[in-house]
């Protein structure tokens, strides 16, 4: 398939980069929405997604040249030739999008989780709206579920964001919660949706196989880090329990 839609002198415009583009502005609308209804300085939110939008970039640019060493290695100028040598790597530009992030909710002297919840509805959001260009461009019913998917869960993970420092589940005993539950869910779910994308594309292999599951098992551990349980506490309640 030719990737490109047209050329503007030498340059050449790729429907993949342009969705991309149109995905991370949405992704990074949502951000502005939740971010400035909770109150946070509006400089700083659109400097957060400047910042983001360039390591986005960056790291996934490198992450992609990584995985694809053996084109660059030996021919290190080609890294720059993004008209021959296209491609960027999605897990790279999250990555990326969390440390713009970092380091402004860092400079802001706000609350890192605070700020990683809002991105994770962001990149739900985006997501979603990336998939559904892919199911146009590329006719896949495989990537309309999931972009059908990630819609869902960004509405759930919208609804929750306002509500779930009141969980008792993820609050226990303590009197109030501390954030970040968005950012486990979404990673959470984010690694299983990878696991299932590659499944039905029939790319499952074991690196996907192994990246899927750390993230599936890294933001459940995230959830139970940032939530008001401990191990201790939780293994008297089934020692507890197993009495009876």
């Amino acid at each position: 398939m030719n990737d490109a839609i047209y050329r503007i002198g030498d340059i050449i415009v790729y429907r993949f980069g342009l969705l991309a583009i149109l995905s991370f502005l949405w992704g990074s609308f949502v951000f502005y929405k939740k971010a400035v209804e909770s109150h946070l300085e509006e400089f700083y939110v659109l400097d957060g997604v400047v910042l983001s939008a360039f390591w986005a970039f960056i790291v996934g640019r490198l992450v992609y040249v990584i995985l694809n060493i053996n084109t660059f290695w030996n021919h290190l100028p080609r890294i720059f030739l993004f008209s021959n040598f296209p491609g960027i790597e999605r897990w790279g530009v999250i990555i990326g999008i969390y440390l713009g992030f970092f380091w402004v909710a860092r400079r802001f002297k706000g609350k890192i989780y605070d700020w990683f919840d809002f991105v994770s509805l962001g990149i739900m959001s985006g997501t979603a709206v990336f998939y559904t260009g892919l199911l146009y461009f590329v006719r896949s019913w495989q990537y309309g579920l999931l972009g059908v998917i990630y819609l869902l869960i960004f509405i759930v993970g919208w609804d929750a964001e306002s509500k779930y420092r009141t969980y008792s589940w993820y609050k226990s005993n303590k009197t109030s919660a501390r954030s970040g539950l968005i950012t486990g869910f979404s990673i959470s779910i984010g690694g299983l949706l990878y696991l299932g994308e590659r499944w039905m594309l029939g790319q499952f292999n074991l690196p996907n196989g192994v990246w899927g599951t750390v993230l599936f098992v890294g933001g459940i551990v995230l959830v139970y880090i940032r939530s008001g349980r401990t191990v201790a506490e939780d293994i008297k309640i089934v020692l507890k329990h197993g009495r009876k």
